[in-house]
């Protein structure tokens, strides 16, 4: 990464383990979320070159997901950009998950991508997770 930093809010470090997926819902790749702020996020996994530019993110303790789209990527990293900021209540959750967070973001709840199911929680993913064979 560049020592240029061009996001309109300053990130907050923190270690939480998440789902991604794709639009639909149809599959989920654990990754780790390393630092956040209401408007996006950075993301950790060994799997990005399966995620498509427009995602799903439901961190540990989440019952909605956070829908954004990548930015940018390299091996095992990815810039996400929410599509509508983090409300604070969201914030709040990640900062009990992970020392460090919190945001000065508005009240938007995140937007569901045209899901007309109701979205699996994280416990739910984790319940039904496949690891992906090597």
């Amino acid at each position: 990464m560049s020592d240029v930093d061009n996001r309109s809010e300053v990130r907050k470090k923190v270690c939480v383990q998440a789902f991604a997926s794709d639009a639909n819902d149809s599959f989920n790749i654990k990754c780790i979320i390393r630092d956040i702020s209401a408007t996006g996020c950075l993301i950790i996994t060994s799997q990005l070159h399966e995620l498509p530019d427009l995602i799903q993110l439901v961190p540990e303790r989440f019952d909605l997901p956070l829908n954004g789209k990548i930015v940018w990527r390299n091996d095992k990293m990815a810039g996400v950009s929410f599509l509508s900021p983090a409300s604070e209540e969201s914030l709040s959750v990640l900062h009990d998950c992970s020392s460090g967070v919190t945001s000065e973001g508005d009240d938007d709840e995140p937007l569901l991508l045209g899901n007309t199911a109701r979205p699996m929680t994280y416990a739910e993913r984790l319940a039904n997770y496949v690891p992906p064979r090597k």
